[in-house]
């Protein structure tokens, strides 16, 4: 794997639903060659498969985040599961109020001991008189992450401009998202994550390598790339120079699970 690759593969994390055209020009390559190197990486299981992330503020629900320190799985249902060498497993939940993903926690707490961080992002709004609309957008995204959104305006039977401002509404707001899921095993690129009690400061040091986080009041967690362990390294070394007491894991699985 070179470093195009891994520059398709940083580009697609962040943002499953990036043009293609958009992506090549960036890395400096024609669309012709992006298209090839995705189809590749596709049939070779590098990319296993395109995850659309839907928040549950969308159903009316709330999510909360726990980490916990353990060599065993939660046999439970979480919306989020990350990995880490260190047996560190951050875990999403999602309920009806936050009591509800508190108990959700504690029943994880239960098999893999107390968590080490807990984290509820903060309250999203959301105007649910578009609930029917948007429900159509996501539905439509289900059957084809990528598809265009003139094309998803055709299926709903609904006008494009409508459609567009209800996707770009739920993407500003972090209520929507579709990213990949790589098998990090065939690659060397790196995947960490870096918890932090200085979310505004870190948050503008790693503006560049951060993929998603995820934030409340207090706390926040930055899942980050790197197309290799040397230029990781550079980043936590920066992040630690600001924060020493930042905690940071490398990522080697991940799942999303929405709906």
């Amino acid at each position: 794997m070179d470093l195009i690759d891994k520059r398709i593969l940083f580009s697609l994390l962040k943002d499953a639903r990036t043009p293609q055209r958009q992506i090549a020009n960036n890395i400096g390559i024609s669309a012709q060659t992006l298209n090839y190197r995705m189809g590749k990486m596709i049939e070779e299981g590098i990319i296993k498969n395109f995850i659309v992330m839907e928040s549950p503020y969308l159903t009316g629900k709330v999510e909360g985040f726990a980490a916990f320190v353990s060599e065993r799985e939660f046999s439970g249902i979480s919306r989020t599961k990350i990995k880490c060498l260190e047996k560190i497993t951050l875990y999403g939940f999602e309920g009806k109020n936050e009591a509800d993903v508190n108990i959700q926690i504690s029943k994880a707490a239960e098999e893999l001991g107390n968590p080490v961080m807990r984290y509820f992002p903060k309250f999203i709004s959301y105007n649910s008189n578009s609930k029917a609309i948007d429900r159509e957008i996501i539905d439509q995204l289900r059957l084809n992450p990528r598809a265009n959104l003139s094309d998803i305006a055709k299926e709903i039977n609904a006008p494009l401009m409508r459609v567009k401002w209800r996707y770009n509404i739920m993407k500003k707001n972090n209520l929507l998202n579709v990213t990949i899921k790589v098998d990090l095993s065939k690659t060397d690129i790196v995947l960490f994550s870096i918890f932090s009690g200085n979310n505004e400061n870190i948050r503008k040091a790693l503006i560049e390598s951060t993929i998603f986080s995820i934030t409340d009041s207090k706390y926040g967690v930055f899942i980050c790339f790197s197309e290799n362990m040397v230029t990781a390294k550079d980043v936590i070394n920066k992040v630690r120079t600001m924060e020493e007491s930042s905690e940071v894991m490398v990522i080697y699985d991940y799942d999303f699970f929405s709906g």
